[in-house]
């Protein structure tokens, strides 16, 4: 009887990132993968009670507004983590992002509370890939509030921070031994076994976990989650392409006429959220 042939799912499958990192019996993982991605040391997470909430829905500020959920909401001590992994990552990405840590802060003080002095500092950790050109061409960024005139001048910098990790940088600069973001980022992206295999070699955990994810995709019923999954994405991601698809061209005819009436690339920008690139090419 000719044996099943073992399929190979990325670790940077949104599925599959929310189910490894939220799962209880990966717990080590997690804290390794968090000591890599953190100031946090590592014998400090282990010893730190850890709380994991998968999917957590954030509390609404008002009965009409959108139900936001968070694909793994991480808290211990004084800090709450979110964790995302976004295979394309836009400026609809980044405001969807920034609303979920926005909305996790928020909404930590009940009406009326004047408590925010030991609000917990929330942290969000974006695992990005196929990035726009908007975004910093370097493997992490983060984005803080600043002081406009002085961006030397943060608030709230220890307690409000976004970090995004680019899988597309990582894939294309050689690892260096000793390097374990930069392997931790190889591990993620990697687009075949061979790769993540690669990824994870004199690393004990990774090749651990390696090993955990392709016994785990490869349980039929997990494969049945999977398969009940994608055509939900592909449902979704259907009617998503066709809204923005929509949004597009009707950005740019606006763009068109505003072009014609002679307006200032930079206004056109602002006023229909294309590039001025993509304005340019209109010309």
């Amino acid at each position: 009887m000719p044996t099943k042939e073992k399929i190979f799912i990325s670790l940077s499958d949104d599925l599959l990132f929310k189910e490894t990192f939220s799962n209880i019996s990966n717990r080590k993982f997690l804290v390794y993968f968090l000591s890599c991605f953190t100031d946090f040391s590592l014998d400090f997470l282990s010893n730190v009670n850890i709380s994991v909430k998968y999917e957590s829905i954030f509390n609404k500020t008002k009965y009409f507004d959108k139900a936001y959920r968070g694909d793994v909401v991480i808290e211990f001590a004084n800090y709450k983590i979110n964790l995302e992994c976004y295979s394309r990552f836009n400026d609809a990405s980044f405001k969807k992002s920034a609303t979920y840590v926005m909305r996790i802060f928020s909404t930590q003080n009940s009406r009326g509370s004047n408590s925010y002095d030991i609000c917990e500092s929330v942290i969000q950790l974006n695992f990005i890939d196929n990035v726009s050109s908007s975004f910093p061409d370097e493997l992490e960024f983060a984005y803080k509030l600043v002081n406009t005139k002085n961006l030397e001048d943060t608030v709230l910098s220890d307690e409000f921070v976004i970090k995004c990790f680019r899988l597309d940088k990582a894939r294309h600069i050689k690892y260096n031994l000793g390097n374990k973001k930069l392997q931790w980022l190889k591990f993620i992206g990697a687009k075949t076994a061979e790769e993540r295999k690669e990824a994870a070699k004199g690393d004990e955990l990774l090749m651990e976990l390696d090993k955990n994810l392709e016994m785990y995709v490869n349980d039929l019923e997990t494969q049945e989650i999977f398969g009940k999954w994608a055509e939900k994405i592909a449902e979704d991601k259907g009617i998503e392409q066709g809204i923005e698809q929509g949004s597009q061209e009707k950005a740019l005819e606006i763009a068109k006429q505003m072009l014609k009436d002679s307006l200032p690339l930079k206004s056109i920008a602002k006023y229909t959220g294309l590039s001025l690139k993509e304005i340019n090419s209109l010309k």
